[in-house]
């Protein structure tokens, strides 16, 4: 079992996907299989239903993955099952150690709040991966593979006022390394289209 810790938007979804396909092809799990969920997915509304929600999650991952995202979420301090599903989750972990690989994942500080919630939790976790922010650099060889994938270039001009502007919003509230770079280009491309639009109204009156 694992437990990857980072920021938003460093790949820990990402590397987790791919991990499933390495571990399927290596013979480490006997399947590719990789189920994702989060506290919506854990949590039942009710007593009683909390724990055979999770125990069907690992049913599901059953050969393969159980990607738990921001695990921490579990842990709120309020009287909604959370526990419940945290004492469930290490008990299936146990229950199904040959069968399912469980990699927890989230915020550095509040994934230490979830290992303290429960003793047995991280002595069944075997190896902790810390993902850092991505560099200047890093965000903008991001910025020209995802343009590369659909067919755009873009200029030094403007690599150069990416760069600028990455090192303005690193550490802000709203960054999210490479989804961030995701976003702004999504924007970007939206821009584009309403000025060839409006280029093609001009044309038309």
């Amino acid at each position: 079992h694992m437990i990857f810790t980072g920021n938003p938007g460093v790949a820990k979804t990402t590397v987790a996907r791919l991990l499933a396909g390495i571990f399927a092809t290596e013979g480490i799990t006997q399947t590719a299989k990789f189920v994702e969920c989060g506290r919506s997915d854990l949590v039942g509304k009710y007593v009683g239903w909390t724990a055979k929600i999770v125990k069907n999650k690992f049913k599901e991952a059953r050969g393969g993955i159980l990607f738990i995202d921001e695990a921490y979420a579990l842990v709120d301090g309020s009287n909604s099952f959370g526990d419940e599903a945290i004492n469930t989750i290490v008990q299936e972990m146990e229950n199904h150690r040959d069968k399912v690989i469980v990699i927890f994942a989230g915020y550095p500080t509040q994934m230490k709040q979830f290992l303290d919630k429960n003793p047995g939790l991280l002595s069944r976790i075997a190896f902790q991966v810390a993902f850092e922010d991505y560099t200047i650099d890093e965000l903008c060889s991001i910025t020209k593979l995802m343009l590369s994938r659909k067919e755009m270039i873009i200029t030094d001009a403007a690599m150069s006022k990416l760069e600028t502007h990455f090192q303005s919003v690193m550490g802000s509230n709203d960054y999210g390394n490479g989804r961030f770079v995701r976003k702004m280009l999504e924007e970007a491309e939206m821009n584009l289209a309403e000025r060839v639009m409006q280029l093609k109204e001009e044309e038309v009156t």
